[in-house]
């Protein structure tokens, strides 16, 4: 029987990549006369360049709660030195200081009202936007069933920053991409660990592919990705019960009812590109085991997972 490979959803093109950009602080000490920073915010660029971070963020502190809270460039240097301590620190997802970078070049830019100060705080606000994406990476592989699906609540930071980069910015397509990988790190633990019957982590790869086919970007492979899973979660279900008299007529209605599903979703494929010829072999082999369904030899000779990595 012809095998199928389901289409990666790796990263193209070095999406997900977390590109670490060197912000520094070079410069702030020459900025033009107009800025005019405050005594408590040019304390604060010493502290910092001397590496004295958590001196700096008390000073800051300070300085953002008086008058030169109405210079940007206080909350701009506020910022910096909350993104250094993040750094220092190890970038952990969990360190409040980076939410806090993240209000304070927010509110730099507020207040930048003629955007003077952009070519500090736009290189800022893209490295807390990368930092987050990074994240989503981490949280996909630690990916499971009745967690909260931080991957999620980290790319929603990430898309706000977009938006706060570019308002006409799009971010359905790497949404969708997420989407796709959490399927697959779900499915792929069902694989190996629901053989005898589909249970919560075929049942998450399930809703987040499914949420993936939501947007209008790369649906084909969404739903061909989710069709071939369904239909091998009922292959692996019927032959773990194969020498097991008492089982396998269940288990092939079990397993039935997957192929059913899968040839629908690969309707679903079909219907969003009948350009690609898998989804109609892929579709012929489900429907030729639905054909047999009934007869347990033929099954047990024929039948076998679509190929997929």
């Amino acid at each position: 029987m012809k095998t199928l490979r389901h289409t990666p959803v790796t990263p193209p093109n070095g999406v997900f990549l977390c590109a670490v950009l060197a912000i520094m602080l070079v410069g702030i000490l020459e900025c033009p006369p107009i800025w005019a920073q405050g005594p408590l915010t040019l304390k604060a660029i010493e502290l910092s360049e001397a590496g004295n971070l958590t001196e700096a963020e008390a000073v800051l502190k300070e300085a953002v709660s008086g008058t030169e809270g109405n210079d940007p460039m206080t909350w701009y240097v506020q910022a910096f030195v909350l993104k250094e301590h993040f750094i220092q620190d190890g970038r952990l997802p969990t360190d409040p200081r980076r939410s806090m970078a993240l209000q304070s070049v927010r509110e730099c830019i507020q207040r930048d009202a003629n955007n003077r100060l952009e070519k500090w705080w736009r290189p800022l606000l893209v490295f807390l936007g990368e930092s987050y994406l990074a994240d989503v990476q981490l949280e996909i592989r630690n990916l499971a069933p009745d967690q909260p699906v931080l991957a999620e609540q980290y790319f929603s930071a990430y898309a706000d920053i977009q938006q706060d980069l570019d308002p006409d910015v799009d971010t359905a397509a790497e949404w969708v991409l997420m989407q796709q990988q959490l399927g697959e790190t779900a499915m792929t633990e069902a694989r190996e660990l629901e053989r005898n019957g589909a249970g919560p982590w075929f049942a998450l790869g399930t809703h987040h592919y499914t949420l993936a086919t939501t947007q209008n970007h790369d649906q084909y492979r969404s739903y061909f990705n989710l069709a071939v899973h369904t239909y091998n979660q009922g292959v692996r279900e019927f032959k773990a019960a194969e020498d097991n008299l008492d089982a396998i007529d269940s288990a092939l209605a079990d397993a039935s009812q997957h192929w059913l599903n899968a040839s629908r979703l690969l309707e679903s494929a079909i219907a969003q590109d009948g350009t690609q010829t898998e989804g109609f072999e892929a579709l012929a082999i489900v429907s030729n085991a639905l054909l047999n369904q009934d007869r347990i030899e033929w099954c047990k000779a024929h039948i076998k997972e679509l190929e997929g990595e």
